[in-house]
């Protein structure tokens, strides 16, 4: 009878069955809050640089603006050889590393960079101009700003100054009243070249304020 009750009775359980459960349900819960993680994480930078594309679409704007106040002030007598024009809407520089010290994070003079100068609407320290201006019809949620270089070494009419960034143009010729353009003719008067390149080009650096803190600087050059 013992060795009869001995076949019925059920083997002792160890809990080895509970135990891999119990493992395979941390190794789940761990594979499902990494893949949440990286979900988060590709949804973040998908936002990031869809508000980054957005903020340099914004920026169109500002360079618009400035290109236009650029061209009008061209034609102004003195036109834009000195820094004159600083007291006008946007902030005006003659020279291309030119910046004042109150607009300078470091408080040092010249030496322009996007990052170290105050884009900022309100007058800084002694100045009485603001240091850059602000596009009133900028898009909605995002502040524009820009400033506007000169590329140029000095101030003065270009060509004179020395370093003078300008845009190369094709010279023009003529040739006088009644002269043959045949250079076997007796009649051949010879071309002459007219043309003097007076342009130069017009850095316009813009900062874009944008939703959640996307800062963006762009910079367009015109002529």
């Amino acid at each position: 009878m013992d060795s009869l009750a001995a076949l019925h009775r059920p083997a002792r359980q160890q809990g080895f069955v509970l135990i891999l459960a119990l493992v395979i349900m941390v190794i789940i819960t761990l594979s499902s809050v990494a893949m949440i993680a990286s979900l988060r994480g590709g949804i973040s930078a998908s936002g990031n640089i869809a508000f980054r594309q957005a903020a340099t679409r914004a920026a169109d704007v500002a360079v618009d603006g400035a290109f236009q106040w650029v061209q009008t002030n061209m034609a102004t007598a003195g036109g834009l050889d000195n820094n004159l024009a600083a007291s006008a809407a946007p902030r005006y520089y003659a020279t291309m590393n030119a910046a004042d010290s109150d607009c300078k994070k470091d408080g040092v003079a010249g030496s322009f960079s996007p990052q170290m100068y105050r884009f900022s609407d309100s007058v800084v320290g002694t100045d009485t101009f603001p240091c850059a201006a602000l596009v009133s019809s900028s898009p909605a949620g995002y502040s524009l700003y820009y400033v506007v270089h000169r590329m140029a070494n000095a101030t003065g009419a270009c060509p004179t100054p020395a370093g003078c960034l300008a845009p190369a143009i094709a010279a023009s010729s003529s040739s006088g009243a009644g002269c043959s353009m045949d250079p076997t003719s007796a009649s051949f008067c010879g071309a002459s070249a007219t043309t003097t390149n007076t342009l130069v080009y017009y850095r316009i650096t813009i900062k874009v304020v944008g939703p959640r803190q996307n800062n963006r600087y762009i910079q367009a050059f015109v002529y």
